[in-house]
């Protein structure tokens, strides 16, 4: 049996969820200063509790729990995957969990989807490493603390990310300016670079960062990242934590150069509602892992896939993805010796709009293809949609 807790009664799962406090979000939604859900097998003394946040989906407790993980199934598929969520629309679960042993009720969990292992990191940062970071903002730009000045600055540009991380962990803007706090940099009257507090429980709280993808790889996200970190610091924080995907090393490279150290490494188990999202999700980790032909069997299956099965929001996003799904499919053809094969995604990754030469070029992969006719013809496609752009 599982039952949805009061939020009058969620101290009574904080025993559970000990173990894993590092996760900030789960202390905050039991203090309720941020919002969420908390399933139990009991009422009045849970062994088993499951938790719903705007940051992730937590198991705690006993885990040999036959009849709340087989009820957890199903409130999965047919609430969680449906968009019935904390994060609105959100229809896939990133799951954490203590103690290790949950892993072996995974399949039971997750059953009538084979869930992904996704590998992340856990930083904390208890002192800023970038001296007078603001004696390095660039000339032409600004960095600024949010608040609602800024917000109603005429004409300024902000991006619906920054609103919407303030309504979703916080519930509003307005709980946001009480509670929360985040800094932005800003250029020719747009915000390009932001972070924000996601969470807050006593004297710790967890920021994350977003910068426009026109504006990376200027330094501008290690400034931000350092204002919000200084501010949380000299406000009366004891730490800063920051949680990012193994494979993220841009965001691992910023909190590394601001002053988090990684606290520790860990996993969770994710699943998609939408079974053609899942396909995308589960071909790309194979594909990070370079696990080649396992990504491509997933990559053919969500190529097959027909655009009414797929969400309208993948639908929307697919004709500028596309591209870049046709290299990953051709790269790893290539790696595993399907020369033919990786040709003919090549040539379908560049009518779809990747034209990235110098990359081509420098893959070992594709050596084996130079100065073949074929080889030729695609680079001379490339460089003619160059040309034009």
């Amino acid at each position: 049996m599982i039952h949805e807790l009061n939020k009058r009664v969620y101290e009574r799962v904080r025993p559970l969820f000990e173990e894993l406090k590092w996760n900030l979000i789960t202390s905050a939604v039991i203090e309720g200063t941020s919002p969420g859900r908390v399933y139990a097998d009991r009422v009045k003394d849970p062994r088993t509790a499951f938790m719903c946040t705007v940051e992730g989906y937590y198991l705690a407790g006993y885990d040999n729990n036959e009849e709340f993980n087989t009820s957890l199934n199903k409130l999965i598929f047919e609430r969680l995957f449906v968009g019935d969520t904390v994060r609105r629309d959100e229809t896939d679960v990133a799951m954490g969990f203590h103690p290790d042993s949950w892993k072996e009720r995974m399949p039971i969990i997750f059953q009538g989807r084979i869930p992904l292992i996704t590998a992340r990191r856990h930083y904390v940062c208890t002192e800023l490493k970038v001296d007078h970071w603001n004696d390095h903002v660039p000339r032409g730009f600004q960095v600024q603390r949010i608040d609602e000045k800024l917000l109603r600055t005429p004409q300024l540009k902000i991006p619906e990310h920054v609103t919407g991380w303030m309504k979703t962990n916080w519930s509003s803007i307005s709980d946001f300016m009480k509670k929360g706090f985040g800094f932005c940099t800003l250029h020719d009257k747009r915000i390009v670079s932001w972070s924000l507090a996601d969470c807050v429980s006593g004297n710790a709280c967890e920021i994350g960062i977003h910068t426009h993808e026109d504006y990376r790889r200027q330094g501008l996200a290690t400034l931000t990242a350092a204002a919000t970190v200084d501010h949380a610091l000299s406000s009366g924080f004891r730490e800063v934590g920051w949680h990012c995907d193994e494979y993220n090393i841009g965001s691992i490279g910023v909190a590394e150069r601001v002053g988090f150290e990684l606290e520790r490494k860990y996993i969770q188990y994710y699943a998609c509602g939408n079974e053609a999202h899942h396909l995308e999700e589960t071909a790309q980790a194979h594909f990070r892992a370079k696990r080649y032909k396992e990504a491509i069997e997933s990559y053919e299956k969500f190529f097959a896939t027909p655009l009414e099965e797929m969400p309208k929001w993948l639908r929307e996003i697919l004709p500028q993805e596309l591209g870049t799904h046709y290299f990953r499919v051709a790269y790893a053809k290539a790696a595993i010796g399907e020369d033919n094969g990786a040709l003919k995604y090549l040539e379908k990754a560049v009518d779809n709009g990747w034209l990235y030469m110098d990359f081509l070029m420098s893959c070992e992969e594709f050596q084996s293809m130079h100065g073949t006719a074929d080889w030729n013809r695609i680079l001379e496609k490339i460089q003619k949609k160059l040309n034009k752009h």
